[in-house]
């Protein structure tokens, strides 16, 4: 008698979550297992926020949805806020300290020849930021080195002058602004990376 031969085995395709979300207000729109043409703007999540959003045990309002830094990188994450709420506070501004590269989305330049902040963004920063509302600002914090709760000032630019235009100038207003070393600037995560270029001389 012939054996019965045993289908080959297989395993079944692992599910994929997603959190659609507006890109403009960050807003979650949708959770589901489906692909959603309509929406544009999808997060990957794991299981466990997929059934708990599904189910109605959590609120989409339960969940904070920006920029964070993980490992050197600047990512965007759905967070619980109960949960996560003292990581994504503490990672959602950037101290500007990196050097200059060609893929640097956002260059802050210390000019202290010319006394004052230049800000340039790149064209893929500014292709993403004409996607926002166009009165929107975008503050930068001037902070004391030493102790980053001290603020020096606070610079706001419309981010309709960083998208139209090639340099956007900030005239320095405090004597210690021109002393590099006492100072840090920082800004909210928006962009994918930031650098500092420094003119002295």
């Amino acid at each position: 008698m012939a054996r019965k031969k045993l289908p080959p085995s297989f395993e079944l395709p692992k599910e994929t979550y997603y959190a659609y979300y507006d890109k403009i207000s960050k807003v979650l729109l949708a959770i589901t297992n489906e692909v959603h043409p309509e929406y544009t703007d999808f997060l990957e999540v794991d299981f466990n926020t997929y059934e708990r959003l599904v189910s109605g045990k959590e609120k989409f309002s339960d969940y904070l949805l920006g920029h964070v830094k993980e490992e050197e990188k600047t990512v965007l994450k759905l967070m619980p806020k109960l949960e996560h709420a003292y990581h994504f506070k503490n990672t959602m501004l950037e101290i500007i300290v990196d050097d200059v590269t060609k893929n640097t989305d956002l260059i802050v330049e210390w000019n202290n020849v010319n006394k004052e902040w230049n800000f340039f963004l790149s064209q893929e920063g500014k292709s993403r930021l004409a996607q926002r509302t166009t009165d929107s600002k975008i503050l930068f914090f001037v902070i004391l080195e030493s102790d980053y709760n001290f603020l020096i000032r606070t610079i706001d630019i419309n981010s309709n002058d960083l998208v139209t235009k090639y340099c956007v100038g900030i005239p320095f207003t405090t004597d210690i602004e021109t002393q590099l070393d006492k100072i840090s600037i920082a800004t909210k995560l928006i962009f994918e990376s930031y650098g500092l270029r420094k003119i002295d001389e």
